[in-house]
């Protein structure tokens, strides 16, 4: 997995790790440059989301996410006990 980087919060939250599977890396580069940016802003605001709904709440198994970013199918898993959030799939409609 590559580190796309570490959430900075205000003190008293637990900061969320940023990963993007080694897989997963190269359709991330592939990405125009608007995409990117749309798709790693999403995995960002999941990570400080996260941060917020469980820093101090009962510790909950790890649990994957689909969503649709920028006309992309993201597969998230989020793993609260680690605190961390990985980008575990990416895939792009193919044009008609």
């Amino acid at each position: 997995m590559t580190l796309a980087g570490h959430l900075h919060v205000s003190p008293g939250l637990q900061a969320f790790t940023v990963l993007i599977a080694r897989g997963v890396q190269s359709t991330v580069d592939g990405l125009s440059a608007e995409v990117r940016q749309a798709v790693l802003a999403e995995l960002f605001r999941m990570g400080t989301e996260a941060s917020e709904n469980h820093s101090g709440h009962t510790p909950c198994p790890p649990y994957t996410l689909r969503l649709d970013v920028a006309d992309c199918r993201m597969h998230v898993e989020l793993d609260p006990m680690r605190t961390r959030l990985s980008l575990t799939g990416l895939t792009r409609p193919r044009p008609h």
